[in-house]
């Protein structure tokens, strides 16, 4: 999507954003969340190729949701400094960024001179890293934005050897437990709290790619709870119907999911939390999830 040739970043190749990825693997190792963010996109891209998912000019892009552009500055050399801007676009524009340049001069520069980022439109300033929220902050304002809320918030790491071989408490009698499918899409739609209008091609595309696990009634075959890995190929949408809560559900969903990922992927298991959202973080901790980083989520409002 490199509308602005001339913009302060450029868009980074496939072969660059592997590139990139290896960089940061090196860099950090496999917990950091700004390789899993990239380790579940390229999944994701690869998948996609797969489905052979290509767009028609004029045609609406249904998986649009599932494509993150990789940017870097136009007048550096990424392998420095492992600099980046990802830009999602979808019902509201996505941002995530990082350097580790140490003085930050060359990502903060990016990010005020940049014609991509739609500042006045209410995007999300996702898992920025807490030592220069303020300056973020500051270039959003500049921009005519305004902060909505940030939110402080713990990424959680259970490594995969863990994960794997973690035991399963039985699930309550007259219910099983099994993948979700695309007839499912609605309900989990329905009733998720961050839904917005068009956010149900994102449900449908997660049964699609990610892994899911659902608990359903064995007399009448309903879905009552389910769980999704996220965009970091950890534990995002976790949802009990409140008809079927206090059954342990939520848990044991969380540690079957978490098997699961681990007989498909090498990857460790990973999940973002609100600060003040204790109940999860108390879940998290029993299945042996350690916190390893915060950062600010930062919902700008539209102007």
């Amino acid at each position: 999507m490199d509308s602005h040739n001339d913009d302060i970043l450029r868009p980074l190749s496939e072969d660059e954003f592997k590139e990139l990825l290896q960089l940061y693997r090196e860099k950090y190792g496999e917990q950091n969340f700004h390789y899993l963010l990239m380790y579940n996109q390229n999944k994701w891209n690869e998948q996609l190729k797969n489905l052979n998912c290509k767009v028609k000019t004029g045609e609406v892009d249904e998986w649009l949701s599932f494509r993150k552009d990789f940017y870097t500055y136009r007048n550096g050399d990424f392998r420095k400094y492992g600099t980046y801007v990802s830009l999602h676009y979808d019902i509201m524009q996505s941002v995530s960024f990082h350097s580790w340049e140490p003085s930050q001069t060359e990502i903060l520069k990016c990010l005020r001179e940049t014609k991509l980022i739609k500042w006045r439109e209410g995007p999300l300033l996702t898992n920025v890293d807490l030592e220069f929220c303020d300056e973020v902050k500051k270039i959003a304002l500049a921009n005519g934005a305004s902060v909505q809320r940030a939110r402080l918030c713990i990424f959680l790491i259970l490594e995969h050897e863990k994960a794997a071989i973690s035991a399963l408490e039985s699930l309550k009698d007259g219910y099983t437990v099994k993948n979700l499918n695309a007839n499912n899409a609605s309900l989990v739609h329905e009733v998720w709290p961050n839904k917005k209008e068009g956010s149900l091609a994102y449900v449908r595309g997660l049964i699609t790619l990610n892994q899911t696990a659902g608990i359903y009634r064995v007399s009448d075959g309903e879905l009552v709870a389910w769980a999704f890995q996220n965009d970091f190929s950890g534990l995002g949408i976790l949802q009990v119907l409140p008809t079927e809560q206090r059954k342990g559900f939520g848990a044991f969903l969380a540690a079957y999911l978490c098997k699961q990922v681990t007989t498909v992927e090498k990857v460790d298991l990973s999940a973002w939390i609100v600060s003040e959202n204790f109940k999860s973080k108390a879940l998290l901790d029993k299945l042996g999830f350690e916190a390893v980083a915060k950062a600010e989520w930062i919902q700008l409002n539209k102007a």
